[in-house]
């Protein structure tokens, strides 16, 4: 299965969530590929990535293949990102079939894995369109808040756009797994009242709010920072309760 993890707004914990489910998943027993569709790069640094070697961008401008490019390290088997991956969206933007380059490329690889989890930029460009061809399946990770709820409305159109063209071309649509509200604080007024809004939007997208949410957690960053599992780091922590409740939920292993 092919999962991406995407968003159109920064901040929503969206590589926090994308790690969580690698590390979950390999704590399971699974066999894991990560790929990294961001030019921060911050999944790669996460997972414990080199983002100066070959990755993505060679990739998506066929100058390497998708198994060339991985990286084992010691969380993950990755596809990483660059900086230089930034500059793929100018170069693929006038070719023929540019939407399914990523799908084309990570195909191969699909039986190799138990779980192929893609990481996404925070907005509507080129490479996101990409990974939501190329997935199966897409986990929208979002605060309760105005600006989030705005970002909804944005990732509804353009996964509706996807879906219009997979149907098109005989192919099964983009399941939308559910939204995932992080860095939640469940006593926060403001908070609840806009949960009652996004599960209404839900609803609307044929999808749903999912009953796990992510407490705020300083472990989150430390592990990212030392590049180090959530579950290994801090397996107490709010945070890794939640992720695992969350993998839980979605019946991904």
């Amino acid at each position: 299965m092919i999962i991406t993890v995407a968003f159109g707004k920064g901040g929503t914990g969206k590589t926090s969530t994308a790690c969580a489910i690698v590390n979950y998943a390999k704590q399971k027993g699974k066999s894991v590929l990560a790929v990294d569709c961001d030019p921060q790069s911050n999944f790669t640094y996460a997972l414990g990535g080199d983002a100066s070697k070959v990755g993505l961008y060679d990739v998506v401008t066929n100058r390497q293949t998708a198994g060339s490019v991985i990286q084992k390290t010691p969380q993950t088997m990755l596809i990483p990102a660059g900086l230089n991956l930034a500059a793929a969206e100018t170069e693929i933007l006038n070719r023929p079939g540019r939407d399914f380059i990523l799908k084309k490329s990570i195909e191969p690889l699909k039986s190799k894995f138990d779980l192929v989890v893609i990481d996404t930029q925070p907005d509507l460009g080129v490479l996101l369109v990409n990974a939501l061809f190329a997935s199966d399946a897409v986990l929208l990770p979002m605060q309760a808040n105005s600006f989030s709820i705005m970002g909804l409305y944005q990732m509804e159109n353009t996964i509706s756009q996807v879906n219009e063209v997979r149907e098109s071309l005989n192919n099964d649509p983009l399941q939308v797994m559910g939204i995932v509200l992080t860095k939640y604080k469940p006593r926060q007024t403001l908070a609840n009242d806009l949960r009652e809004s996004i599960e209404e939007q839900a609803q609307a997208m044929g999808t749903k709010l999912l009953n796990t949410y992510i407490r705020e957690a300083v472990a989150v960053e430390q592990a990212q920072a030392l590049q180090k599992s959530l579950f290994e780091y801090a397996p107490r922590s709010n945070a890794a309760i939640d992720y695992a409740k969350l993998c839980d939920e979605l019946k991904l292993f």
